[in-house]
């Protein structure tokens, strides 16, 4: 029984780390609402991120709305551009963890985000943050 057990707790780990390594690119754009805001949800999955490439404006706030997809997997976002004034790592942990990030960046261009976590980087979980002029 103890094997059958074991077997079926690694068939849903084999499940659930599925590589974001050839993922297409999933682009949103944040939607500023009333208050001058920029948010955009962002879900981490194993190995992944939904979406992999955010797009936003210089010069208004950001919030970015991060939630761990994975019960069992623990994930963080990090992004560190302090040429454009943005510097985040935030660990979601297990279970469904959730967070907040919270910047206004300054300088248009390119900036890379990943999970720091156990190489979840190198297996695709990573994605770009795009800051446009404003």
């Amino acid at each position: 029984m103890k094997v059958i057990g074991l077997f079926a707790f690694g068939l849903v780990l084999s499940a659930c780390g599925s590589s974001g390594l050839n993922r297409p690119v999933q682009e949103v754009t944040a939607r500023t609402d009333s208050d001058g805001v920029q948010r955009v949800r962002v879900m981490a999955h194993s190995f992944w991120f939904e979406p992999n490439r955010v797009v936003v404006h210089a010069g208004k706030p950001v919030e970015l709305d991060i939630k761990n997809g994975s019960v069992f997997v623990p994930h963080n976002l990090t992004c560190t551009a302090p040429e454009t004034d943005v510097t985040i790592s935030e660990n979601l942990g297990m279970f469904r963890g959730h967070k907040t990030a919270r910047f206004t960046p300054t300088t248009p261009g390119e900036y890379h985000f990943y999970c720091h976590v156990d190489g979840h980087a190198k297996k695709g979980m990573s994605g770009t943050l795009v800051v446009l002029a404003p």
